[in-house]
This record gives structure tokens, sequence and C-alpha cells, in this order.
């Protein structure tokens, strides 16, 4: 076959094939578009999760009616024109590639006005024979791109959509993650005509807390601490949370390089590697961060997608990234004493508590910061050397021994600690799960197993309220249809992706992409058929208590031990239900 120069419909193709992923794909690129084109009010309405529509408006700059047919052409772009320029992006797109590739694959119509012309002007076209259309329109200053019947001219590409559901899911968590790195920007979200998303424009710090609260959960804004590192070429902040409230799973872990959001090992791994000694065993890294640098210093160029960077100096930005989180999480877990510096986090104070949700954590060298403690709250317990001298020399030695304590009866009453004069500390732990705890006058046997499971089921019960978010399966496991007891077709599909279960039907089987995560790592197959049973004979709770029996464990080590002996005492008040207390000789003092 002879070298020839591909038609230039066939090139959008290709082109459409790395940057036209799924419906999602579309909604990032005429986002980001918009953003570069000066608009800061969006209106995004989506028809069946993508596939037949997606409308975006925005109140941008616009395209002049001689510009918008070259608009629908490859490489043409208004954001860089020079060697020089690519040098140094500070726009979202640069390659002049989204709007001919999605043209390509779809029915586009696009409609602009700007400020400075008189009348609106649409231009449009229709797959394959890529024939741009111009005429008169009426629409308010600004840009609506309408892109209708995805993929309508590609079946292969077509068939690869899953559920309308599972597509618009996606387009949710991209305009999420877009709405984190533009506070000053207005976004509303409809799909099927219904409003599902408004996000008002955040100016204040506190406006943006409840952005924050709307996308990632008013649990993670109340504990979040604020991070704002000194002046200088790498700025670095936004919001990080103390090692014993990280989530049990990665669905709030945003970095943002320049605004642009990103999935950077690098970057990930800086942060991972920061929260290392701190973590809880079971807990991921949870955090909004942005990192700013010259722009000459990154090459965005480097993923279709531009879901990647390459940093000029690697390892200067992962020392700087990790120097940064890992001095906000020092402080977080270091004990306070009666003293405190200049440099210490406002959350340890006493007075810092305000009812605008959100902690604050104040570099020594950061007025700016201080300005803003008013955001600050009360503390939690930190994390940190909680653990006696006891555990070191004598007691502690028993935690190897195989022997199960023997519970001895006391006339405390059951409803009650033995004593809340001081807090309850780990002395060891017995059977992987039973902890001797003491206090200033009392030892005890506390249930860590227990602990865990009820905290647990709490954390789940709220969780799935607002969607439980699922793990992919590194491979995606395969069952025949056959399997199962009931017809796919009856399944509850949509209680089962409320729980983060994410499937799809090929043929005579169901093809599992995402399960919870306390169940992805089990036999997926049966833990699958188990669940769905589950959800379709029992309550929401049964349901619930049912996946937290897969979270509690056999045996803990003693720093999970020491951390759930922390959740008893500030989530569960030191309630006596998984108490034993220990009879003591008269007189004896736990300090003996």
């Amino acid at each position: 076959m002879p070298i020839q120069q591909l038609p230039i419909e066939l090139a959008n193709q290709i082109a459409a094939g790395e940057v036209v992923e799924r419906p999602s794909s579309v909604v990032k690129e005429l986002v980001e578009n918009a953003l570069d084109a000066g608009a800061d009010e969006l209106v995004l309405d989506i028809e069946k999760g993508g596939s037949k529509r997606i409308r975006i408006r925005d109140n941008g700059w616009g395209i002049v009616r001689d510009e918008l047919t070259l608009a629908l052409s490859r490489h043409a772009t208004s954001k860089i024109q020079s060697l020089e320029d690519l040098e140094r992006i500070g726009s979202l797109g640069f390659r002049g590639e989204a709007l001919a590739s999605i043209s390509s694959v779809s029915r586009l119509r696009l409609t602009s006005k700007p400020a400075e012309q008189s009348e609106a002007w649409q231009a449009w076209t229709e797959g394959r024979d890529m024939q741009v259309n111009v005429e008169p329109a009426a629409h308010p200053n600004g840009t609506t791109v309408d892109i209708q019947d995805l993929f309508f001219n590609t079946p292969a590409r077509r068939k690869f959509l899953r559920t309308e559901k599972t597509e618009f899911s996606h387009i949710d968590e991209v305009i999420k993650r877009i709405a984190l790195s533009r506070f000053d920007v207005a976004f509303q979200l409809t799909h099927n005509g219904k409003t599902l998303r408004r996000y008002p424009k955040a100016e204040s710090q506190k406006q943006q807390l409840q952005r924050v609260a709307k996308i990632c959960g008013g649990q993670f804004a109340e504990q979040a601490y604020q991070l704002q590192s000194p002046e200088g070429d790498y700025q670095l902040k936004g919001w990080m949370v103390a090692p014993e409230h990280c989530r049990y799973q990665g669905d709030v872990q945003h970095f943002f390089v320049n605004g642009r959001m990103m999935r950077d090992k690098l970057l990930a791994h800086a942060v991972r590697q920061a929260y290392e000694k701190y973590l809880p065993a079971d807990r991921v890294p949870t955090y909004i961060l942005y990192f700013e640098l010259p722009a000459e210093q990154v090459d965005v160029n480097v993923h279709p997608a531009k879901h990647e960077v390459r940093f000029h100096y690697q390892r200067q930005v992962h020392d700087f990234i990790l120097t940064q989180v890992e001095r906000v999480l020092r402080s977080l877990t270091e004990v306070p004493t009666n003293s405190a510096s200049e440099g210490e986090p406002a959350a340890f104070r006493d007075d810092s508590y305000e009812s605008a949700r959100g902690h604050q954590y104040q570099p020594a060298d950061t007025s700016a910061m201080r300005e803003s403690s008013r955001y600050s709250v009360a503390p939690r317990r930190a994390m940190g050397s909680l653990l006696p001298n006891a555990v070191k020399s004598g007691v502690g030695n028993a935690s190897s021994q195989a022997v199960s304590p023997s519970f001895v009866a006391s006339s405390a009453s059951p409803h009650k600690t033995s004593s809340s004069a001081e807090s309850w500390r780990l002395l060891s732990l017995f059977n992987g799960y039973q902890a001797l705890i003491k206090n200033a006058n009392s030892l005890a046997w506390l249930n860590i197993q227990q602990v865990h499971s009820v905290c647990a089921q709490t954390r789940l019960t709220q969780q799935v309220e607002g969607g439980l978010s699922g793990q992919p399966l590194l491979v995606p496991v395969t069952v025949s249809a056959k399997e199962f007891k009931t017809p796919v077709s009856q399944w509850p599909e949509q209680q089962l992706n409320q729980l983060g279960v994410m499937y799809y039907r090929q043929k005579d089987t169901i093809v599992i992409e995402q399960m919870p995560e306390m169940l992805r790592r089990g036999n997926v197959a049966l833990l699958f058929k188990q669940l769905l049973e589950q959800v379709s004979e029992s309550s929401d709770g049964q349901v619930i208590k049912w996946l937290t029996a897969f979270v509690a464990k056999n045996e803990y080590s003693t720093t999970e031990a020491e951390h759930w002996l922390n959740q008893w005492q500030d989530q569960l008040h030191a309630s006596a239900t998984y108490l034993q207390p220990i009879d003591v000789p008269e007189g004896y003092h736990a300090n003996h």
C-alpha cells in the first residue's frame, strides 16, 4: 500500500479516538474552551447520558462570524501562535482539535455572538463530509455548542457506551472537578430536563468551603485543614484531612496544576509518601490541592486528554509537595503543649471554634492565612505518640501470648464508663482485637473489632445516602448471566449503582467493573451475587449491616488499635457498650 495523505475526515476521526473517549470527554473539552474564552457562567444540558445531546451555553467572549468556519477545522486555535507560546501554556486547551474531532463523530451546531457584534451567527456540520454551513441566529453574548447523536456515524464506538446513568455519572464527576478548580465560575448541570447540580460563584472563603461541602461532602469540609505554602515560585494551597479522619477510599483525592485537573503519578506519590507514617492501615490520603508554578517549568503537551504533565524539575517539585504536606501533618499529629507557638495550627487552640466549618493550618510566615483563621474549628483528637511507656516496659509483652483475656465481673454500671477523669490509653493487645486500656483510676478491656464495626456502619450509612464511591477492579470480572436466579432486566440497578457497583451485560455474561471497597479484594463473583441478593431482599439498613461485616478485621496492629480507641472516645463518647471493666485492688492507681 503506497504512502498517502489521510483524508481530512479520517484524520479528524483518528483524533476523535484520542480526544472523545465518551460523552464526559466532550463535556470536558467544551467546558475548558468556555473557560478559556473568559466565561464565568456555564449551563450544561445533557440528555440520555450525553449520547443523545450535550448542550453547553456560556457567557464568554464569543467567536466572530468570519472565524466560525475556521473554529471547526483542525489545528485552529486562538490560544497559541508560536513555539514560545507552546513552552509556557496558560490556557486549558491549545491544540485546536476538540471541535473538529467532536464534529466528525456527531451533529454539531456552534452558535456565538461577541459583545461587539450586533447579531449572532451559527455554524453547523454533520459527520463525515465536514461541510460547514453558516447562517444567522438569535443568541445573547457568548457561545452555545450543541452536540447531538454522539457516535451516530461510528456504531463500533457507540456500542462501547455504558448505561445512561453510568455515562452521566462520568459527566457529573468532570463538572465537580472543574467546579473545584474554578470558584469564580457558576455552573448549572441538568439531565433530561431536571437540574441536578447548581454551583453559584464562590468568592469568599466561606462560600468556597460551601462548594467543597456540596461536592466532597459536609464531613470533608468540616474535617479539612486549609494549607497555604509560603510565597515563592512554587505555591501549594488547598484542603487536607488529618490522618485519623482520612477516607477508606480515594474518592476525594483532587490535584490541580496551574488550574488544570491532574492524575499525575509524581504528585500522588509525594502526597502518599508524606501521609505514609501517620496514616492508619485502612485509610488513604484525603485532599484537594492546588499547585502553581511558572508555566515554562511544566509541559502539558504530553497526553492527548491532558491528564498528565511533565515537570522540568521533577525532584524539586516532588520534594516541595512532600515537605509542605508533611509539615501540616506533623503539626496536626503532634500532642500540643500548654504554650502554643506562633506556627501552631489554629485547630489546636481551644478558642478556635466558629460556626463556619473548616480547619485552618497556619504556617508561621504566612500572614494571609492568619486573617482567615475565623473559619477554623474545634480540635479533633490528634494521632501521635499516645502509646504509654507501660506498653514498652512491662504489660505490653503480653500481647504476643495466644491467650484469651479473662473478664472479671465488676460492680460498675454497664451503662457508664469506669471513670472520665482522664482519657483512656492503650496498654496492650490480646488476640489481635482485645485492647487492655487504662485511665487515671481504672483498667478495662475494649473490643476494638466492635468499635470498628459500629463506626464503619455509621460511616457507610452516611456515604450510601449520597452514593457510595466504588473502586474499579484492576481486571473486570465476567460471570455467566445463567448463574443468577433473577433475570438481569429485573435487577435493582439503581440501588447497586448507589452502593458503588458498576457492571454491564455483554451477550450472555455480566462484566463487573467496579465494587465497593470492602468487597473488591474477595471473591468478586460470589460477593456480587450475595450483594445482589441482599439488595433485592433486604432493607437498606440490613444491606449496610451486611457490608459492615466485611470492614472489621480479625487482627489489628497497635497503631490501628490506638486509632479505634480514639474513635471510641471521640465518636462513641467512650460508650461502655464495648467495655469490660477490670476489678482492681482498693487504693490501686493506674500509674502504678
